[in-house]
């Protein structure tokens, strides 16, 4: 009963043999004997019973209970009874458990294998040497190309998107298959002619999914013009975003007229705590603000009072300005930089003026100091048209 325990712990993948003895020191030896009575020859299949010699091969078997299992196997070298066969003596072969020339058994090649696509080298290594199967980092990866190749069905449904092999200097093309939500291409570059070259190359393809980009949408045109192509979500929800903002900063006068129209809701009262931490909060601020100006009339600089009192420079100078200290609370926001320049811009608007780089051109004349990026937003959260430089696709989809 403990023999055949034994044989289907350590020789159940390996039929064919016979449990001599298992030896148990610092490793496992495992000793068994090919019981097989016949062997086909490599060459020829020629089916041979005359056994030429005895030899013993020795393999690296799984750890069982934390020690290392080697499994020294009795096995034999046939003669081919075929005259014509140039192969005349071969060595026993086995139809299941048992490679040709290998010094490890299938079960922990395969173990090696699930580790190393796991872990890679070096971290594989570490953890079967953990585990009492020691093998190198290059024994771990030569284990994984033996692995066969994935053989990934035909998608139908693409995803393209841009990456960064190097953010802000190099930049390439990832495809996504979108029924499986797996990577299966990355591209050198971002460019229309990449891509077109890609798609040219797998005609299967009937939806591409990519985001704004004209230079996705050329490679498109180009590689699959028979593909149809949408917007993906997230650029989905980022277009619906923008199309609201503009909206309501259309309507944002008419918007501010109904609510000024409301009752204001009464603020909820304070608790008597927050109403105690506000008062504090509120005495400390003014001392402070009547040592800032205690020093400031000894003839301190703003420097030294800021080095003194532990406080920033701007405060300092915020409180040297105002004459007493504000209360807290919720400060007005301040008017932007294009607040004096509003009610010229509208009435140009209202002329029919829809460049941007023109009004900026005259708003510059008047004093404006800011950029042309603010002027062109306020000119986008009002246009309704399309600008003369959208370009022809995007002008038909929003119509």
């Amino acid at each position: 009963m403990e023999n055949e325990a034994l044989t289907a712990l350590f020789l159940g993948q390996l039929p064919g043999f016979r449990l001599d003895t298992v030896q148990v020191a610092e490793t496992v030896v495992v000793i068994a004997t090919s019981i097989q009575p016949t062997s086909a020859c490599p060459t020829c299949g020629t089916s041979s019973a005359r056994v030429h010699s005895r030899y013993r091969r020795h393999l690296s078997d799984l750890p069982a209970g934390g020690t290392s299992v080697t499994l020294e196997l009795a096995v034999r070298r046939f003669v081919c009874q075929e005259p014509l066969c140039r192969q005349h003596i071969f060595c026993e072969r086995f139809v299941d458990g048992l490679t040709p020339s290998v010094r490890r058994s299938r079960r922990a090649l395969a173990v090696i294998q699930h580790v190393s696509v796991i872990l890679g080298g070096n971290a594989g290594a570490a953890l079967l040497k953990r585990m009492q199967c020691r093998v190198s980092a290059s024994t771990v990866l030569r284990a994984a190309r033996l692995l066969p190749p994935v053989v990934r069905s035909v998608p139908e449904v693409i995803g393209v998107d841009d990456f960064a092999f190097r953010r802000g200097h190099v930049y390439g093309t990832v495809i996504v298959d979108l029924e499986t939500r797996r990577p299966i291409e990355l591209l050198s570059d971002r460019s229309a002619s990449t891509l077109a070259a890609w798609l040219k190359q797998h005609p299967h393809i009937k939806i591409i999914s990519r985001d704004r980009s004209l230079e996705y949408e050329k490679g498109i045109c180009e590689g699959a013009p028979m593909a149809q192509q949408v917007l993906d979500r997230w650029h989905v929800l980022k277009n619906c975003r923008e199309a609201l903002e503009r909206q309501l900063a259309r309507d944002r006068t008419a918007i501010l007229e109904i609510c000024q129209d409301q009752v204001p809701l009464p603020s909820l009262p304070r608790t008597h705590s927050e109403q105690v931490r506000r008062s504090e909060r509120q005495q400390v601020r003014q001392q402070v603000f009547d040592r800032i100006h205690a020093l400031s009339i000894n003839g301190r600089s703003q420097r030294a009072i800021s080095r003194k009192l532990y406080v920033s420079r701007g405060r300092v100078r915020a409180a040297l300005t105002a004459k007493v200290q504000p209360p807290l609370g919720r400060q007005q926001s301040r008017s932007g930089i294009l607040a004096p320049f509003l009610s010229y811009l509208q009435h140009r608007f209202s002329q029919g003026e829809r460049n941007a780089g023109q009004l900026l051109r005259e708003v510059r004349q008047q004093g404006f100091s800011g950029s042309r990026k603010r002027v062109a937003q306020w000119m986008q959260m009002r246009r309704t048209a399309p600008a003369k430089t959208t370009p022809g696709p995007y002008v038909a989809m929003g119509r």
